[in-house]
């Protein structure tokens, strides 16, 4: 895909993240890493075992949180890294190309509890998360230009994989288990490009802001109509009145 070519560039070390955060500050509770070395393609060659642990937050998880992660007070105090030890388990996992990789998680949040985090532990290494944030690929936005649903609102994750036939494995918002349906649906991605084209084509099908003269236009091509110079001025004209 050429815009992933774009957004990767010569970049060919990929670490797949999911945090999870507590209800109301919004610091990391949790969080997972899969590391993943790509082919020239951007294909994956290799995966690495993934990590994952639990991290003390300063505020409370709070209920919604616990229902729907089962992480629990007790756990994160008894169980949890500070968030600066986080921090430096998951460069230290990365490794040497810490600064060279990029870091794809699925939304917006991911970012957010990670800056969160170190707004209440600024003992952590700043270093490590401005690298995080300036190489971070929302793979969710990614492919929302190419898959949408009928109202043109971006998947969740388990429905991108459901869009390619496939289920979502694990527990969600267990954060590995997130992050290796995250991987399949990068796998997916790569290696079903005929489904992507049909979603895009659907996407194209339903575009809001374009030319209404160049939407009939494209919607006539999509039906296998004949379209022409002449065609394309009769609807402009038609549009114009």
């Amino acid at each position: 895909m050429k815009k992933l070519v774009r957004v990767l560039g010569h970049r060919r070390t990929l670490v797949f993240l999911d945090f999870e955060g507590t209800q109301q500050s919004h610091e990391m509770i949790a969080f997972a890493a899969i590391k993943a070395e790509l082919r020239d393609d951007l294909s994956i060659k290799k995966t690495y075992k993934g990590i994952h642990h639990l991290v003390r937050p300063k505020k409370e998880v709070g209920r919604y949180v616990t229902k729907l992660t089962n992480i629990t007070e007790i756990d994160v105090v008894d169980k949890g890294l500070p968030f600066a030890k986080a921090l430096l388990r998951l460069r230290n996992y990365v490794g040497k190309n810490f600064q060279k990789s990029v870091f794809v998680v699925f939304g917006n949040h991911d970012v957010r509890i990670l800056n969160q985090s170190l707004h209440y532990s600024p003992d952590g290494d700043t270093d490590i998360v401005k690298t995080i944030t300036k190489n971070a690929l929302d793979f969710s936005t990614f492919l929302s230009e190419f898959v949408k649903d009928d109202k043109g609102n971006p998947l969740s994750l388990i429905n991108n994989l459901a869009v390619f036939k496939e289920s979502f494995v694990g527990n969600h918002h267990h954060p590995l288990d997130d992050t290796k349906n995250l991987v399949l649906l990068y796998r997916l991605v790569l290696a079903k490009k005929d489904i992507i084209l049909e979603e895009y084509l659907k996407v194209l099908m339903h575009l809001r802001h374009v030319p209404e003269p160049v939407k009939v236009i494209i919607q006539q091509l999509l039906k296998d109509e004949p379209v022409t110079k002449t065609s394309f001025m009769a609807t402009i004209k038609e549009y114009i009145g």
